[in-house]
């Protein structure tokens, strides 16, 4: 009777773990079972660094997307994910627990390991490890998106503690101050503001960990429509533009500005130069614009988001 039970106990075990092997590839199935005296599921925690200024602010909510590829080798981002989850998180400098929906578990197979990753907005992911934000309702493709993405982390069903997802900024952020001398008046309104030779950011490459957007003949700064008047006091025009980072310490800028009169005067290829030498993802420059008679300059400092200094 005693050789009888063991051998029914060890069925029992094996059928346990066969079934949760085959819960583990599909998403969106009932949670599994974890086989006796393990826990297999995926627990993972969420912080965003340095969040001042930004646009996913702290407090702020956000809900990304988490995806696992499970690979004895080492993943390949250019493969379809294994599964697919989605995942509420506050953002804060301090990482906190974070539910996966639906929930997830390691392979069973001790040889594999399962390499996660997580981005903001969700946005569509493709089978080429590309992911599309068009048609995701956080996203607005204006120029104001924050887009977030994690460091990888793994694990497996026989390492299974707590993971970290450290999510960071991957655009530049743009704000932008005008003021006019006395020469230049009170009567003069800003109409717009182009940043040239960018695009705005419409994806993600988790091959390469890289934003993916649209190369354009330039960026409209959103938030300004031709209301507000340059002072002698300085003053904030627009709203903050996220870019992809520029390969260089230097980009221009296109000024249109209205008289009392309706009179549009545009300067063309204003210089903007930077302390560093390209500008950097997560970081936010502040470009004060000084109106002296017929001309504008371009002053860059940083403000404070990723990380602090003047320029």
């Amino acid at each position: 009777m005693r050789t009888r039970k063991k051998i029914t106990m060890a069925g029992m075990a094996l059928l346990c773990i066969a079934a949760l092997a085959s819960c583990s590839k599909g998403v969106g199935t009932e949670d599994p079972q974890p086989a006796p005296g393990t826990d297999p599921s995926v627990r993972l925690s969420a912080g965003l660094q340095a969040v001042t200024k930004a646009a996913v602010g702290t407090g702020a909510s956000f809900t990304a997307s988490v995806g696992g590829w499970e690979s004895a080798a080492g993943a390949d981002y250019g493969k379809a994910s294994s599964w697919l989850s989605t995942a509420s998180v506050t953002a804060s400098e301090s990482a906190s627990d974070i539910a996966l929906t639906p929930k997830q578990y390691y392979s069973q197979n001790g040889a594999e390991r399962t390499y996660i990753k997580a981005w903001y907005p969700k946005g569509t992911l493709g089978d080429n490890g590309t992911i599309t934000f068009a048609g995701d309702a956080d996203y607005k493709g204006d120029g104001t998106d924050d887009i977030l993405l994690s460091g990888e982390v793994s694990g497996s069903a026989l390492d299974a503690a707590m993971r970290t997802l450290a999510f960071r900024h991957l655009t530049t952020q743009l704000r932008f101050k005008t003021q006019g001398d006395a020469l230049f008046g009170t009567t003069t309104k800003v109409k717009s503001i182009t940043v040239k030779g960018s695009g705005i950011p419409t994806g993600l490459d988790l091959k390469s960990n890289t934003l993916t957007y649209d190369a354009t003949s330039g960026v409209t700064v959103p938030g300004i429509d031709g209301s507000q008047t340059i002072t002698g006091q300085e003053a904030a025009v627009g709203e903050a533009l996220m870019i992809p980072p520029f390969g260089a310490k230097t980009f221009k800028i296109d000024v249109v500005t209205l008289t009392a009169a309706g009179k549009e005067i545009a300067y063309r290829d204003v210089v903007v130069t930077v302390s560093d030498n390209n500008t950097l993802p997560g970081k936010a420059y502040t470009i004060a614009l000084t109106f002296a008679g017929y001309e504008v300059t371009a002053q860059a400092s940083v403000s404070e988001w990723d990380y602090t200094g003047t320029g």
